[in-house]
């Protein structure tokens, strides 16, 4: 049985494929007016593209929150950790909301994950 953590990022992407294989046919189809084929060809590899990125995201902060949860982070060891200020990391009812844009999630996921690695080889 797949954990709710694996299922989510794989749930998320499909749905994003979808999303964006529709828009982009659509815009093909009727703005650009492009034939069938070219139109299909391009939407598929643009839903691939959202497939990996909404994929990534979600298994970012999946991840992101499995590293805070197991070691029970607070605010102010997030920014030490990843050199961020404390307000960046709201912890609301024991929960990490990921306010910040997602283009820092790979760099607070390596920075976690070497903190993770660090604290495995110390024990």
């Amino acid at each position: 049985m797949m954990k709710k953590e694996k299922i989510f990022p794989i749930i998320y992407g499909i749905i994003s494929a979808i999303i964006a294989y529709i828009a982009v046919f659509f815009i093909c189809i009727r703005s650009f007016n492009l034939n069938l084929q070219i139109s299909i060809l391009l939407a598929g590899i643009l839903a691939l593209i959202f497939f990996v990125i909404s994929w990534f995201r979600g298994h970012a902060s999946m991840e992101i929150k499995r590293i805070v949860y197991k070691y029970k982070l607070t605010d102010q060891e997030l920014a030490k950790i990843t050199g961020l200020r404390a307000s960046d990391f709201p912890i609301y009812h024991d929960k990490l909301q990921l306010i910040l844009p997602k283009r820092y999630w790979p760099r607070i996921l390596n920075e976690l994950q070497n903190y993770e690695k660090k604290r495995e080889e110390g024990n």
